[in-house]
């Protein structure tokens, strides 16, 4: 693992009067919020796995104790949609729940740009919102997190030290880790290649205000030994926008404003070919003569350390004003951002002015102000070496404490005397604006969200105007649907939907985009499609089935809340596999099929989702059976839905299929449901079976309806629970089948890696 980091030990002069700029100012913007009212709703990004020998298996190589989270997909994708202005997240940690208050934050510049240097033209950025904060009841404490479609990095620094959060590598699916920064097992840690001008402080520059009043706007290139690690554009500046985020709350917790103007990603060969930090800086220098923004950071995965240069924020010589580091994203599959958070703060930290803590250029009088560097064998001048922390106080940023056992502690920040200098050396670059991006956006959500004139195919939406707002964007789907269509760029305060799909629901949510930036989303509206044309030839059914022929597809109504419809048909020998789906509700219906009457499978999806059952077999037959009927009492007068019923000798898949082939064992009974749990699954999957008196047969099959697993499990009064273990299946959906007393039922398992 390579991880540069000086880093700065929390010793303090207080004899020496220089004022300091004020720390901490992340946690009192929180309770500042607080006090004024500020809602911080709750939520749950995150399950804990059960602990098991299998989930151990995943860390315990890399570190000595870790908790294992699994992602909740859809409580993600309501915070990257709605994006509050403020949350409050709750994660499991070691037996109990951390909560943390947070508030959005916005990293980047008004400009913010990613180039592909392949094309040397800028690539879509990929969606995520970024968040800082603390954790409830530890003043001092300091939290960044970022919300990635299927990930979340964090950072969090308080009364359990610093602990790291992120997904495991190699992980496709939802799978986390939390855990201890100092449990990490690699002790390797290089030291910092910035080399020591000899020259003090005056006390003069140790003296200053309590926060920057400019901006430092920084462009990150990344090269391509990130890029292949990370495998494309998009996830390369995933990885380095939730690594600025956490540096820059780091500067933020000490008033220092920063900002990410512009990433440049290789995906191409790059001409940064050096094993050296130094090596890398001077290339870098060399071959990026100009850049947007005004310090310049190359990144990337070789050189054992990190260089910059001191005190060069407007620097006429392009070349001075940048840095290199040698960042890690994971270490034996567990993510390890906190090295790269260090490196990255640390070298930015030099080329905004401060020398290493142990230099013999502080306090007013040439002396140091901690011991951290010569205790690990480096020294930056003459002077008696300063005092060395506590373990249990930690070091700071620009110290060399990370090369000792104890380490960093990240909400000891830089500590006052390089806060105050680095604060004095912003306000007084003249080459830096004011402006950063970063001001929370003043502009208003839209309000008055309309769907008229609907019908079939088409829906006018309307919403009300935004004082200050210039375009705004729309967002729209099918209510069951998972994408979202986005428009933006539209000046008007309506739009014209067309192509929709009958008989559908559908929910849309507009924000203003103003000069200061995008409101938060208005509520969700909705809205549902008219039926098509409807042709019903099967009213009134009753109980007596309508036969009807093989591979076909029809339309009916469901007339009345007692209403069922029934429906035969055949197998043939050399056609055995059933398919039935049920498309286009008008409401909440479910769906059944039976040979004879027994109940064979259930899709009883809510709402309009569609249902489908499969049933691959090997029994012939003449009666099997399909029901449809609403669900409490649900139907509709006048729209028809859609049954598709199709046989083959080839056995059906499920891929794809949402939320599908659920039902109770008991053919009366909708609420004696089986439950799996997590699902998907990666390693132990708990099957849950309803009480019973008579024995259980469960069996496992895969896509295309192999058998591939069978228990059987006694009768038991109160219910039970079967552990299954995944973690030998293929990545892919299955079938969990249980048979008891004649009936089954189907549900659907995903299995994922």
């Amino acid at each position: 693992m390579r991880h540069i980091f000086t880093i700065m030990a929390f010793g303090s002069i207080t004899a020496s009067g220089f004022a300091q700029s004020e720390h901490g100012q992340v946690a009192q913007r929180i309770e500042a919020l607080r006090s004024a009212g500020g809602s911080f709703q709750g939520t749950t990004l995150f399950t804990e796995a059960v602990r098991s020998t299998t989930t151990d298996a995943l860390w315990d190589d890399a570190i000595a104790e870790a908790t294992v989270l699994q992602l909740r997909p859809a409580d993600v994708e309501a915070v990257m949609r709605d994006q509050p202005a403020q949350m409050a997240l709750y994660l499991p940690f070691e037996g109990t729940t951390i909560a943390l208050d947070l508030e959005r934050a916005s990293i980047t510049t008004d400009e913010f740009s990613v180039i592909q240097a392949s094309t040397g033209t800028e690539a879509s950025t990929p969606a995520g919102v970024h968040y800082r904060g603390m954790q409830r009841g530890v003043p001092g404490s300091v939290v960044a997190i970022s919300v990635f479609e299927g990930e979340v990095m964090g950072m969090i620094s308080g009364d359990a030290g610093d602990l790291v959060l992120g997904r495991l590598q190699g992980s496709n699916n939802a799978t986390h880790v939390l855990y201890r920064r100092e449990d990490l097992r690699d002790a390797a840690a290089p030291s910092c290649g910035t080399v020591d001008d000899g020259l003090p402080y005056t006390e003069e520059q140790l003296q200053g205000g309590p926060k920057t009043l400019k901006c430092v706007r920084f462009y990150w290139e990344v090269n391509h030994d990130i890029f292949l690690g990370k495998g494309s554009v998009a996830l390369a500046t995933t990885y380095v926008t939730g690594l600025f985020n956490q540096s820059a709350t780091l500067y933020a917790n000490d008033g220092i404003t920063v900002a990410l103007h512009q990433v440049f990603v290789w995906d191409v060969p790059s001409p940064y070919t050096a094993t050296t930090t130094g090596g890398l800086l001077g290339q870098f220098g060399d071959y990026r003569t100009s850049f947007s923004g005004d310090l310049a950071h190359l990144l990337g995965y070789v050189g054992g350390g990190g260089v910059a240069y001191v005190n060069t924020i407007c620097n006429g010589q392009t070349r001075y004003r940048m840095a290199y580091s040698d960042i890690n994203s994971t270490y034996s599959n567990v993510p390890s951002y906190s090295w790269s958070v260090e490196v990255v703060t640390h070298e930015q930290g030099h080329l905004l002015g401060s020398k290493h803590t142990h230099a013999c250029a502080w306090n007013g009088n040439n002396t140091a102000i901690d011991g951290c560097g010569p205790a690990a064998g480096y020294s930056e001048g003459s002077c008696a070496a300063g005092p060395v922390p506590s373990s249990s106080v930690g070091g700071t940023i620009m110290s060399y404490y990370h090369l000792t056992s104890a380490g960093i502690k990240f909400s000891n920040g830089f500590g006052p005397q390089p806060t105050t200098l680095i604060t004095n050396n912003v306000n007084g670059a003249s080459c830096l604006g004011s402006g950063c991006g970063t001001t929370p956006p003043a502009c208003a959500a839209p309000s008055g969200l309309v769907a008229g004139s609907v019908t079939a195919t088409s829906a006018a939406l309307s919403w009300g105007s935004v004082a200050g707002a210039s375009t705004y964007t729309l967002q729209w789907k099918p209510t069951a649907g998972s994408v979202y269509t986005t428009v933006t760029g539209s000046t008007s305060t309506s739009y014209q939907l067309n192509g929709l799909t009958p008989s559908t629901a559908y929910h849309f949510q507009v924000l203003a985009v103003c000069a200061s930036g995008s409101s938060a989303n208005a509520p969700l509206a909705s809205f549902t499609t008219t039926g098509g044309t409807c042709t019903d030839a099967y009213e009134p059914n009753g109980v007596t089935p309508k036969q009807i022929a093989s591979n076909v597809t029809l339309t009916a109504l469901i007339s009345s809340g007692t209403d069922l419809d029934w429906f035969r048909f055949s197998n043939t020998s050399g056609q055995r596999n059933i398919k039935v789906t049920l498309t286009g509700l008008p409401a909440d219906y479910n769906l059944r099929l039976y040979r004879s009457s027994s109940l064979l499978a259930s899709s009883l999806n809510s709402g309009t989702a569609n249902d489908q059952v499969v049933y691959n077999t090997s029994t012939v037959s003449t009666n099997y059976r399909v029901r449809v009927n609403g669900a409490n009492g649900a139907f509709n007068t006048s729209q028809c839905y859609t049954l598709t019923v199709q046989i083959s000798g080839t056995p059906f898949s499920m891929q794809g299929l949402e939320g599908m082939v659920e039902g109770g064992l008991d053919g009366n009974d909708d609420t004696a449901l089986i439950g799996i749990h997590p699902n998907p699954a990666s390693t132990l999957v708990t099957i849950v079976l309803p009480p019973a008196d008579v024995p259980s047969a469960v069996e496992l099959l895969d896509g295309t309806g192999r058998l591939v697993g069978s228990w059987n499990v006694a009768a038991i009064e109160g219910g039970t629970n079967l552990v299954l273990d995944v973690s030998d299946r293929a990545e892919g959906l299955y079938m969990v089948r249980v048979e008891r007393g004649g009936e089954s039922v189907v549900q659907r398992l995903v299995v994922v890696r």
